[in-house]
């Protein structure tokens, strides 16, 4: 199998059948580890080797093929386990429904060649085995997204390769007039759950070329792709390389758009805006401008924000954002000639706003308990800390009782 000519024969003999019902039928732990290794070594013909793994991935899941190169040993037992996680479904039913398959497939075909030695193995296009717990499961780039979500810790075998997949099919998605939207919604939350579980895969986005894919489709006039955009925009507003791709595209004008069109995504939108800003891009500060996007967040300010859970978090973020803005060297006169003519900027201008941000994030929303309103104030819930000991029972002095 070192000779690229050798395995290309094997293959058109039906040598794959019958290394399949070895790995999968034989009784032997032994002739099977070596069947894995024999399976790794064709894997690896560059030529070949591609078409090798497609034909076995009708067979068995991706992954049985990279434990088959990093160790046969763990593919045999993987082969005979039972597993549920990200990458793989598998258990009894599974293995006994491609044992079963291989086994009738190898009869066949060593029956045909008995009567004609000369008779060549293939498969239909369409051929795959199907395994009952995986029908209807959305699977991209090998990994079950119901289960990543549930554990988006999961470490993959491919990250790289499944964040490319998986932008690629939610750019699909959000490419079309009216996707399904539980499809939409679940690629939606892998990603965000990717990007927050694993944020050095942002530093590839702009690469990849999909930053400003995300903002384009924020006119879109299905509502569901606004929102699901305004929430990976969130997403790579985490990140510097991201923002500075966004510089060079066109993006807060989008950005407007769509909150206007999902103003239950306000709060996302005005934290991404003000992280965005903050990173001092003078080019986004420009696009403000030109978008009229400080009258608009003024607007946001004195009233509007009925859909939002939080307003005074999403008011201190509209807050910071303006003022990240104000710090433009170049702009940043004409930002605040702009702030000093609006009634409401004075009501937060000198306000410490970072009180009213609370410091934890989910699924990249903003949460936490709102305070009782105060006009003109921002208010927002804060975190008591208690002393874990009891006060002394016995004290002279007052203020120990604080």
């Amino acid at each position: 199998m070192s000779s690229t000519k050798v395995v290309k024969e094997s293959m058109t003999k039906g040598a794959l059948i019958y290394l399949l019902d070895l790995f999968c039928n034989a009784t032997h732990p032994q002739i099977r580890e070596k069947t894995a290794e024999l399976f790794a070594k064709m894997l690896a013909d560059k030529l070949i080797g591609p078409k090798v793994r497609i034909i076995l991935n009708k067979f068995l899941p991706a992954i049985f093929m990279d434990a088959m190169r990093d160790s046969p040993e763990a593919s045999v037992h993987m082969f005979e386990g039972s597993h549920e996680n990200p990458e793989l479904i598998w258990n009894d039913e599974a293995r006994e429904k491609v044992s079963d398959t291989v086994r009738k497939l190898k009869d066949g075909h060593y029956k045909a060649q008995r009567e004609d030695a000369d008779t060549k193995w293939n498969l239909k296009e369409d051929f795959a085995v199907v395994y009952t717990d995986v029908e209807g499961e959305l699977i991209v780039g090998g990994v079950i997204l119901r289960l990543f979500i549930a554990n988006p810790a999961w470490v993959l075998r491919r990250p790289k390769e499944f964040l490319t997949e998986l932008l690629e099919k939610w750019t699909q998605l959000t490419d079309m007039t009216n996707p399904n939207g539980e499809v939409l919604e679940t690629v939606t939350t892998a990603v965000v759950c990717l990007f927050q579980t694993q944020q050095t895969l942002l530093d590839q986005v702009p690469q990849l070329g999909y930053v400003p894919r995300v903002f384009q489709v924020m006119s879109s006039r299905n509502n569901a792709i606004p929102k699901a955009a305004i929430q990976v925009a969130y997403q790579l507003s985490c990140n510097e390389l991201c923002i500075r791709s966004m510089a060079t595209t066109e993006c807060i004008g989008a950005m407007k758009l769509a909150m206007k069109v999902r103003r239950d995504m306000i709060a996302l939108a005005a934290e991404a805006l003000s992280k965005m800003f903050d990173k001092g891009e003078e080019e986004l500060v420009s696009q403000a401008l030109k978008n009229d996007l400080l009258p608009f967040l003024l607007r946001l300010l004195e009233g509007g924000l009925e859909a939002v859970e939080n307003p005074a978090a999403t008011k201190a973020q509209i807050v910071k954002a303006l003022k990240a803005m104000q710090r433009s060297l170049l702009y940043g006169e004409q930002i605040t000639g702009i702030l000093e003519k609006s009634a409401v900027w004075k009501d937060y201008k000198d306000q410490r706003h970072d009180l009213f941000i609370t410091d934890s994030n989910i699924s990249g929303y903003l949460t936490g308990p709102t305070g009782p309103s105060v006009a003109g104030y921002l208010t927002a819930g804060t975190k008591m800390t208690m002393p874990d000991a009891p006060p002394p029972l016995d004290t002279g002095h007052q203020d120990d009782l604080h």
